[in-house]
């Protein structure tokens, strides 16, 4: 799946991986809005890919009701609150729908989404799902993991190294659809001609380290359709326990004022 434009190029795919029947991440964008998202879910009876969608529409029927062109033109918007607020909102239709269907008791997702408007882009996220930003040929993590694993790493309780290898390392301390309130990390910054973002879900990060995805980044940074593809298959090569997701955006010129790009 791939959309192009004047400023952004969007590829992206998801896979079951080697060992799960089924895939409970779910992927999407609307580049009109200037959105970009990714969710992976969780629960029994397949509950998770119920979870992971709905937050998804949920989230972009949210901002579709905000990112309207009067409401654009009063310059009245505060994007990070707005997708903050449309999180949130997707927080409570997961409980919603977990407290009405017994076969839903107890889903849950992860998510990151990624809202461009101007010469900047606002990033929201829960979980252990990641952004990463490709600039100048360095890689970086712009997400904080919600996990068990980030908070022992950010005490100093255990070494990156111990990390990669940890049994633990799959138990999240935050996600959608877990609690009646959310904290959602809310996250802006000014773009730059050439970058590209990485969402992707922890299927490729629990098997492929940061320095083997540059790898990949840098030698396909032309072709997103190539990147997104060998990821996936490195990843299953290293044995693809979990569904794999990513979405991959480069902004191919500056933004101007306006939202997302151009026809």
């Amino acid at each position: 799946m791939i959309q192009e434009g004047s400023k952004l190029v969007i590829y992206g795919s998801t896979d079951v991986g080697q060992v799960r029947d089924h895939n409970e991440d779910f992927i999407a964008w609307e580049p009109q809005l200037g959105l970009v998202l990714l969710a992976d879910g969780m629960g029994g009876h397949n509950a998770g890919e119920i979870a992971s969608e709905l937050a998804v529409n949920c989230i972009k029927e949210a901002l579709q009701d905000v990112l309207q062109p009067d409401m654009l033109a009063s310059n009245v918007i505060n994007f990070a609150d707005a997708l903050r607020e449309a999180v949130i909102y997707a927080n409570d239709e997961i409980i919603r729908m977990a407290n009405e269907r017994l076969e839903c008791a107890g889903m849950g997702t992860t998510i990151v989404v990624q809202l461009y408007h101007g010469n900047r882009v606002i990033m929201a996220g829960v979980g252990d799902s990641r952004i990463y930003r490709l600039r100048n040929n360095e890689l970086t993590q712009i997400t904080t993991d919600h996990s068990l694993i980030q908070e022992m790493l950010d005490n100093g309780f255990i070494t990156e190294e111990e990390a990669q290898i940890s049994a633990s390392r799959n138990l999240i301390t935050r996600a959608l659809g877990i609690a009646d309130t959310v904290e959602v990390d809310v996250i802006e910054e000014e773009v730059q001609n050439g970058d590209t973002y990485l969402l992707c879900s922890d299927g490729l990060t629990d098997l492929v380290v940061d320095s083997e995805i540059l790898q990949i980044l840098l030698l396909y940074k032309e072709d997103l359709q190539s990147a997104c593809r060998e990821l996936i298959a490195f990843a299953n090569e290293k044995g693809g326990k979990d569904n794999i997701s990513i979405v991959l955006v480069n902004l191919q010129e500056a933004f101007s004022d306006n939202v997302g790009i151009d026809d």
